[in-house]
């Protein structure tokens, strides 16, 4: 009789076992109709922020939740495109990074999600369906290397940079390949007359400074500047804080002419593999744990209950024109004007 119910609750146990192998060690939840369904924990993340301090926050966010994120990382205007080449069969949840301009060219391809911090954050960062939310926040800036170029010698404007002595020494990404770079011509063009002959003028002179140099991603303008390679250059304040502050050889200069506090989006692909596990992400990065952390890694929270650090230059600055979802039009257009201008027509 012993014997017999020491078999029965082996058979118990092997049975559990094939269950828990059969499923993977995954979770499950009651559907609501008696039965199960497999709760995923995996997310696949699109991203081109910096692994120096989005690597902690996604290292966080798995410790937490114990979702596993499977990161992609590359240009904004590539994992774009990739999300276009995917549409009928997404392969991500989550796009993070890159100008807002970027995302408004891909609309129809994002998820619109109300997350539980609405009222915490500022409604004009943020898509007026919510189908991208700001995570971050952050101008473009001039940058030049003190060894290169003397402080008093040093672009103060945007017109600064058309002057003979910087042409072919400026470090500048491609805006079909990087956000950063395409936000940094959508404020040129705003600061420059506007989507316009007028703009598209000023930009054309620029286009000739640069000598045919231009680089595959706005992180290669701060390490170029940084590394004597290039004299200047633009790029988004976060890498040039990030470099300035660790005693790189790199200044910072917010345009007099004018620059724009420019919303960095997080958006939920439509259609993805974990939807609800993307929401669980969107929701991390803007709570106000994480955001207040933000000012560190050199940052600009978009919540409106939390400070941003003295070595920032305020909000409120003079420096800073306003932002509208009207400089975020004619995305495709913008692009295909620059790359006629890259070719000479």
């Amino acid at each position: 009789m012993f014997m017999k119910r020491i078999l029965v609750v082996l058979m118990v146990l092997l049975v559990a076992a094939g269950f828990v192998f059969a499923n993977g060690g995954a979770d499950a939840e009651d559907t609501g109709d008696g039965s199960q369904k497999e709760v995923s924990k995996e997310l696949t993340l699109y991203h081109s922020h910096p692994a120096s301090w989005t690597d902690p926050l996604i290292k966080e966010f798995q410790e937490r939740t114990g979702i596993h994120v499977n990161v992609v990382g590359a240009g904004t205007g590539e994992l774009a495109a990739r999300i276009k080449a995917e549409k009928e069969a997404p392969q991500a949840d989550v796009l993070w990074g890159g100008g807002a301009p970027t995302y408004q060219g891909i609309l129809d391809l994002l998820q619109p999600y109300e997350h539980p911090y609405m009222d915490d954050v500022s409604s004009w960062s943020r898509d007026p369906q919510n189908r991208w939310h700001g995570s971050i926040m952050f101008p473009m800036v001039i940058i030049y290397n003190p060894k290169l170029v003397a402080p008093e010698d040093a672009p103060k404007t945007w017109d600064d940079l058309l002057k003979p002595e910087f042409k072919g020494r400026i470090a500048h990404a491609d805006p079909t390949k990087s956000g950063s770079a395409f936000t940094a011509l959508t404020i040129q063009l705003a600061v420059k007359g506007g989507n316009n002959d007028q703009g598209w003028a000023w930009q054309k002179a620029f286009v000739e400074n640069l000598d045919g140099k231009l680089l595959g991603s706005s992180s290669g303008t701060y390490k170029g500047v940084s590394d004597g390679e290039y004299a200047v250059g633009i790029t988004y304040e976060e890498g040039a804080l990030r470099y300035y502050r660790s005693g790189a050889d790199l200044e910072i200069v917010y345009p007099e002419d004018g620059t724009i506090n420019f919303p960095i989006p997080i958006a939920i692909i439509k259609n993805g593999p974990d939807p609800e596990n993307a929401q669980k992400f969107v929701d991390f990065i803007l709570s106000k744990d994480v955001q207040s952390r933000m000012g560190e890694l050199n940052n600009r929270t978009v919540r409106n209950d939390v400070e941003l650090p003295d070595f920032m230059t305020p909000n409120d600055s003079p420096v800073f024109r306003p932002y509208s979802l009207e400089l975020l039009e004619n995305t495709d257009a913008k692009l295909q004007r620059w790359k006629n201008l890259i070719m000479g027509k």
